[in-house]
């Protein structure tokens, strides 16, 4: 059974409690390699880059959950704060993330940003970036 669409919330100002919901949905989503959750949550106009600079649109990220190039056992987050802009809202978080990425095991701490926002009353990712933290 499809996990029911968060995405769809509609507020003319955006507030973390807002948001909040929508990053839960998202860990779980790519927990599960859940792509058809993945697919409504993700702009079609999407634009993902990793920790080696390359870029990926939609169709990309999803096509790595669903072949499983990427397999996630583990997204703990330790902080994040998101910054509300009006329709849209800036999310920054570290977390620890493991799993199998193309058959090899991995596990290493990351930061990522997202920007969420709010186009004809759906809430969707439009960028995310992420780097890995070493300190």
């Amino acid at each position: 059974m499809p996990t029911p669409n968060r995405a769809s919330l509609s507020m003319t100002m955006t507030d973390e409690s807002t948001i909040e919901p929508l990053e839960v949905q998202l860990r779980l989503a790519m927990l599960a390699g859940d792509v058809e959750a993945l697919e409504a949550l993700l702009a079609d106009d999407m634009t993902s880059i990793d920790h080696l600079g390359r870029r990926a649109d939609k169709s990309q990220e999803l096509e790595a959950y669903r072949t499983e190039v990427l397999k996630l056992d583990q997204l703990d987050v330790y902080d994040s704060i998101i910054k509300p802009i009006a329709n849209a809202a800036s999310v920054s978080l570290r977390a620890r993330i493991g799993g199998m990425y193309y058959g090899e095991t991995f596990s290493a701490k990351v930061a990522y940003t997202r920007v969420w926002a709010c186009r004809q009353g759906v809430w969707t990712v439009i960028s995310m970036h992420y780097s890995l933290v070493t300190i």
